[in-house]
């Protein structure tokens, strides 16, 4: 599939600065769970694994299952590419991609940007 087939669904544009920005590739699986708040009374709470394709000073880029919502605070949880322990971070969904596989399956790129990272790890 080309980059002309697949329509962009940006939701914030990205700066100039952080799209010529140092990429690492960093390959691998991330827990994440999202909360949404359906109604008053009502809260979905969801998660699951996503796959980390790459990462830079301030972000990472996510291949997701589901799509947050625009500006989306979540929980991450990736694993240090220093010790391999599992570091938790929360981040912001900056923009999402909608990829079609098949005929009827979807998953998302997703381009989240660190906000908060505890110093303790977990296992």
């Amino acid at each position: 599939m080309t980059s002309s087939q697949v329509p962009p669904k940006v939701d914030e544009p990205a700066s100039l600065d952080r799209r010529s920005g140092k990429r690492i590739p960093m390959i691998g699986p991330c827990f994440y769970q999202l909360t949404r708040f359906r109604g008053n009374e009502t809260v979905d709470f969801s998660d699951g694994y996503a796959l980390s394709l790459n990462t830079s000073s301030g972000g990472i880029l996510l291949l997701m299952p589901q799509t947050p919502e625009k500006r989306q605070v979540f929980e991450l949880r990736v694993p240090s590419p220093t010790t391999g322990e599992r570091a938790v971070k929360l981040v912001e969904a900056c923009w999402t991609r909608e990829l079609l596989i098949g005929a009827a399956d979807k998953v998302y790129l997703v381009g989240v940007r660190s906000l908060f990272e505890p110093s303790a790890s977990i296992s």
